[in-house]
């Protein structure tokens, strides 16, 4: 069970820019589909609901062309790939943790921008921590793996979820999936919070 004052729910990089509504830039697999989904999750009496928002310079170090050169340009600062998708409950966002903003620094992770999230939701009374968003295999399960390895009890919704595989980086979902397991985050479905926070 899920006891909803000490849950909260991350959604990660639910942008514009990670989906085929920007085309150009990088298109996750069925990633506006999960609106629906994440709405289910965001009606849900989380404690706190967080927002992580990819916040990227033009010339950020992953961009094609810069130092990293592997990503085309996406989710670029004040541009409608950053924003957040169509229909997306923003209302109930406690707050938003912005990352990648730093040219020369790789963020998957919010606790890689925001090292101090853990310890904030620990102070928040929070225990366990709800993940959903784009993409699964990399900036979900990063935050999720940083979020175990402090002491959460980390959920993983995959059907709220858009996961892709990046040969460039080794960054593949089944791989992604087995770590996470190993260290024991839960991959779930969003019925499976519904009834683990007794709403079913």
């Amino acid at each position: 069970m899920l006891t909803p004052a000490t849950t909260s729910l991350l959604v990660v990089d639910a942008q514009q820019g990670f989906t085929d509504l920007c085309p150009a830039e990088l298109p996750v697999p069925g990633g506006a589909a999960i609106v629906p989904r994440v709405n289910a999750l965001l009606a849900l009496p989380f404690a706190r609901v967080d927002a992580t928002q990819d916040w990227h310079p033009l010339d950020h170090r992953s961009f094609l062309g810069q130092a990293d050169n592997i990503y085309p340009p996406h989710c670029i600062t004040n541009t409608p790939g950053a924003e957040f998708l169509p229909g997306l409950r923003v209302d109930r966002f406690s707050a938003i943790w912005r990352k990648g903003y730093d040219r020369d620094f790789e963020a998957y992770a919010v606790t890689a921008q925001h090292p101090g999230l853990g310890a904030f939701l620990s102070a928040s009374g929070i225990k366990a921590v709800v993940v959903c968003g784009i993409a699964t295999n990399i900036c979900c399960f990063f935050a999720a793996r940083d979020l175990r390895l402090a002491g959460f009890d980390v959920w993983l919704v995959e059907d709220a979820s858009a996961g892709i595989d990046v040969p460039a980086a080794g960054l593949f979902q089944s791989k992604a999936k087995e770590e996470g397991q190993a260290l024991g985050i839960r991959y779930c479905t969003v019925e499976d919070i519904t009834s683990a926070m007794g709403r079913r």
